[in-house]
């Protein structure tokens, strides 16, 4: 997404905000961004598509801001998934996102209903990962179902607290209570038991409409190259892409030599030219790793 439609994104989600998603007329967008009604349109074809771009636009920031947190981390260390938990909760009710999504789903747009399905799809996707990762691979054929478990009990603990006004807990508190104490004695009925409910064959075909493209080498290399050329590198700049380049051609990958490269390359650019860029070659080298 170029920085002008970016932008336009963001008036757009600053309006949702505001004014909630089916009040907000395109026109409305057009003049809080200050653009014509031409460029909106060769932006989007319409403003469900706006809505779209929106929520993945939240979904890619996420993606981007737990990668970083996990950097050079042991991923099977609990604090660590409770902290990108925490990130991601307060940025949610930071936003008001849950009010946004219960607007689309409680409206009749069947399309944007999909998007949020989508949306929430990804995030059940991501937490099981990570559940597995903490938990072993025992996990796997359940961890989606764990994680839908986790994120409720999790939403309906902190609405509950807020509705009472119990102002002394937090998502992180509420994370780590779930993840160190309940969540062991339901992946145990989940593992041992075999207590799940959701369809196996059902699941396999909700999680396939949202599955990402996967990540080729080839692409990584041409995206750091492309980098090495468009910017005038500093010498650790130079150094740090020279040696995770030569670190993505070998077979096998050797993770935990990237791992320890990728935190410092992402702050050698930091505040200067090329940080994005940076990050997004960050995200791809972590999709290929996961792959």
């Amino acid at each position: 997404m170029n920085r002008r439609k970016t932008q336009v994104v963001n008036h757009a989600f600053a309006l949702f905000i505001e004014k909630g998603i089916m009040p907000t007329s395109i026109q409305d967008i057009i003049e809080r961004a200050g653009i014509s009604k031409g460029t909106f349109y060769n932006y989007f074809a319409s403003k469900n598509e706006c809505v779209s771009a929106v929520l993945e636009q939240l979904r890619y920031e996420a993606h981007m801001s737990r990668s970083e947190l996990q950097i050079g981390k042991d991923p099977s260390d609990v604090d660590v998934l409770i902290e990108q938990i925490s990130m991601i909760a307060q940025s949610s009710q930071k936003y008001g996102l849950s009010a946004l999504f219960e607007e689309i789903l409680h409206s009749r747009d069947k399309e944007m209903k999909q998007y949020v399905m989508h949306y929430r799809l990804f995030e059940i996707e991501w937490l099981a990962g990570r559940l597995v990762d903490v938990y072993g691979e025992k996990l796997r054929r359940h961890a989606y179902e764990a994680a839908v478990i986790f994120m409720g009990i999790q939403q309906h603990l902190m609405f509950t607290a807020k509705s009472i006004n119990q102002t002394n807990i937090d998502s992180k508190q509420v994370a780590r209570t779930v993840l160190l104490h309940y969540m062991s004695y339901i992946i145990d009925c989940l593992v041992e038991k075999n207590t799940s409910v959701i369809d196996d064959e059902k699941l396999y075909v909700a999680k396939s409409l949202v599955t990402q493209e996967e990540i080729k080498q080839e692409v990584i290399l041409q995206a750091m190259d492309e980098s090495a050329c468009q910017l005038r590198f500093t010498k650790s700049q130079a150094d740090l892409t020279a040696a995770l380049r030569y670190e993505i051609e070998q077979q096998p990958l050797r993770e935990s030599v990237v791992n320890a490269l990728l935190k410092p390359y992402v702050e050698a650019f930091k505040g200067l030219e090329g940080y994005d860029q940076a990050k997004d070659i960050m995200t791809m080298i972590w999709r290929y790793m996961k792959q």
